[in-house]
């Protein structure tokens, strides 16, 4: 049976760079890979609302379905509220009932936001900006290389940090308009030693999802919001594992 391609979507404020580690232990083992930033990062004419991040989003699934394939969509962090939205419709089980090849069969959120239709990233912090999350009119930006990165030496965590790029902040109010995960299952990654998204809070989207009903696997390792740069080989052997390998 051919492998399903996988779709990787970074976080806010990151590029693809950072994840090129893992895609290529992927790619090593068989998978075709796809990967590209939202709109939302980096953009001089910041997106004012989730249309253009839900376009993007569908955009890529749709190549990687091509002709039918199965995929997987991987996002870290922030694109979790853009995934709810843009792959309503898009599960191989609603494609098939349309007469169409192909769908998304699983979700795999890597220390992620995971919410419920009409929530923003804003609701779920409960409108608390954290002390290391700056806002400057139209952009939010980071700047602290402990949050992301505390698990790197020194160096990386500095070479990433100087990586990152702005972020539309409108995109950050603005709120989901579905909740992909009620029709597809679901795979969670909860990073314990998250400074960005602390695991207690990650295990609260979780417990959410359960109460409404989605079909959840739950994975945790030690380790930051950035798992795919501290931790790749644990990565790779999530993704591999709820793709359904036997490792």
């Amino acid at each position: 049976m051919p492998k399903p391609h996988i779709v990787f979507l970074p976080g806010a404020w990151h590029s693809a760079e950072g994840y090129y580690a893992v895609m290529s232990k992927l790619e090593e083992a068989g998978y075709s890979v796809h990967s590209r930033p939202l709109p939302g990062v980096g953009m001089y004419n910041p997106p004012v609302d989730l249309v253009d991040d839900i376009a993007a989003t569908q955009e890529i699934v749709n190549e990687a379905i091509g002709d039918g394939n199965d995929v997987i969509v991987i996002p870290h962090s922030w694109p979790g509220i853009v995934v709810g939205s843009a792959l309503v419709g898009y599960g191989k089980k609603q494609r098939e009932e349309r007469g169409q090849k192909g769908g998304v069969v699983r979700g795999a959120y890597m220390c992620s936001f995971i919410v419920p239709e009409g929530v923003s990233l804003m609701d779920a912090c409960q409108h608390r900006l954290p002390p290391w999350y700056t806002v400057d009119g139209l952009y939010s930006f980071v700047t602290d290389s402990t949050v992301f990165y505390h698990d790197l030496p020194a160096s990386e965590r500095e070479y990433w940090t100087s990586k990152l790029e702005l972020h539309s902040f409108a995109t950050q109010k603005a709120k989901s308009t579905g909740a992909s995960w009620k029709d597809i299952p679901t795979s969670y990654l909860v990073c314990e030693d998250d400074r960005a998204i602390p695991a207690v809070f990650q295990d609260m989207m979780i417990d959410r999802v359960k109460e409404m009903g989605g079909d959840i696997e739950v994975k945790r390792i030690k380790a930051s919001h950035s798992p795919f740069l501290s931790m790749p080989d644990a990565v790779v052997d999530w993704i591999r594992e709820a793709v359904g390998e036997k490792l």
